[in-house]
């Protein structure tokens, strides 16, 4: 049926919907070199259901305005059925 690809094709696209809203947050302003990769899930309704630091940048500055970036940026738009709900993204100091 139509509504089922139409779901296949939203959840599809959703990652996508997710990472463009999180590139629109301005980028943390810390003076600390190193990478945060940040770990996150949202849930149903597209609020943040789990947020961590999965790999420290050595910072805990840096650490912090990365959980930041990602709570700015939710709430993200309600997931589609069978769409990808945890995601991690790495977030660079400067």
């Amino acid at each position: 049926t139509t509504t089922r690809s139409g779901n296949s094709a939203a959840a599809a696209k959703y990652p996508n919907q997710v990472m463009r809203r999180i590139a629109r947050v301005s980028k943390p302003r810390v003076n600390s070199r190193g990478t945060a990769v940040v770990a996150f899930s949202v849930s149903g309704s597209g609020g943040l259901a789990r947020l961590s630091i999965a790999r420290s940048s050595g910072s805990s500055k840096l650490d912090q305005a990365a959980l930041r970036v990602i709570k700015k940026a939710a709430p993200f738009p309600a997931p589609p059925r069978g769409a990808q709900r945890s995601f991690s993204i790495r977030i660079k100091g400067r």
